[in-house]
């Protein structure tokens, strides 16, 4: 799932990462694509939405299933709660990344740092520049009501070698990340709002009572 994303990253350090056959475009094509990404990207300081979330392994069976709702302002505060299978909670609080797994009654907190931050992340926050440090980008449709986005890892040993993002009236409403092992993460957006009033007490996280906190790094 989700968490399970992020935490494969921040395992690595945030180290890059959340070539297949498109041709490569031109400079032109090139420039357009990341004109109209950034674009739609940097549309909205703020975004909402329930999400369906689907994992599949490369044998092409389902591997988990998922819903929840994800909550966003930039920079580097969000909140993805996962409530189906299992609760479970990954808020950015713009300083720090908690992981909150009320099952195993455990919080894990992270120092976030804005320089490596994870691919899902990057994307979402609008990180055009440093998405292109380390995929190449193509865009393979182009309407007036949907635009259809790839990036491809430039590294072979990348955590994700393929994004694919799908927008909808400007909306992202689609994302696609494909792993090394060729694991495909599919997660669907659904009631979709760009710049929603958020209150700060949205990425505002407290350790519940009862559960054990694991600081991660060096603070």
């Amino acid at each position: 799932d989700m968490m399970f994303l992020f935490s494969k990253q921040l395992k690595q350090g945030y180290s890059v990462s959340l070539a297949i056959v498109f041709l490569l475009l031109s400079g032109t094509a090139f420039a357009d694509a990341k004109t109209q990404l950034s674009a739609l990207l940097n549309s909205y300081s703020s975004f909402s939405a329930e999400f369906d979330q689907i994992t599949v392994g490369e044998n092409g069976r389902s591997a988990q299933q998922s819903t929840g709702t994800l909550t966003l302002a930039k920079p580097n505060r969000f909140r993805w709660q996962t409530t189906t299978p299992a609760p479970q909670e990954i808020i950015a609080d713009g300083r720090y990344l908690w992981i909150y797994d009320p099952d195993l009654e455990q919080v894990t907190r992270r120092n976030l740092n804005p320089e490596t931050n994870s691919t899902p992340a990057m994307i979402l926050n609008g990180q055009i520049d440093a998405l292109l440090e380390r995929f190449t980008l193509t865009q393979s449709a182009d309407t007036d009501s949907e635009q259809l986005f790839q990036l491809t890892a430039m590294d072979a040993q990348a955590s994700f070698g393929v994004i694919r993002m799908v927008f909808h009236e400007q909306v992202l409403s689609e994302l696609m990340l494909e792993d090394s092992l060729g694991q495909r993460t599919t997660i669907v957006f659904r009631s979709a709002q760009r710049n929603p009033e958020l209150s700060p007490a949205a990425f505002e996280f407290r350790v519940p009572e009862g559960v054990d906190l694991i600081i991660d790094g060096t603070e």
